[in-house]
């Protein structure tokens, strides 16, 4: 993967996070759903994070990150 498309699926899934943390904070959704919202987007974006940090401007693998 190159470190902009990492870097697209980081700012998408922050963007997932944060509106819908506003919505249950507006109390337009309600704290189940935005909890779902959360649990696997949240991981996804992190993941995305670091791989985008490891990723090289050479446009190669990203580098195994470890465990």
């Amino acid at each position: 993967m190159k470190k902009a498309t990492v870097a697209w699926i980081f700012w998408g899934g922050a963007c997932v996070c944060v509106f819908s943390s506003v919505l249950f904070f507006m109390g337009i959704i309600p704290l189940s759903v935005c909890a779902a919202v959360l649990v696997p987007a949240f991981p996804v974006t992190v993941l995305a994070l670091f791989f985008w940090w490891m990723a090289g401007q050479s446009g190669g693998d990203i580098p195994f990150i470890g465990y």
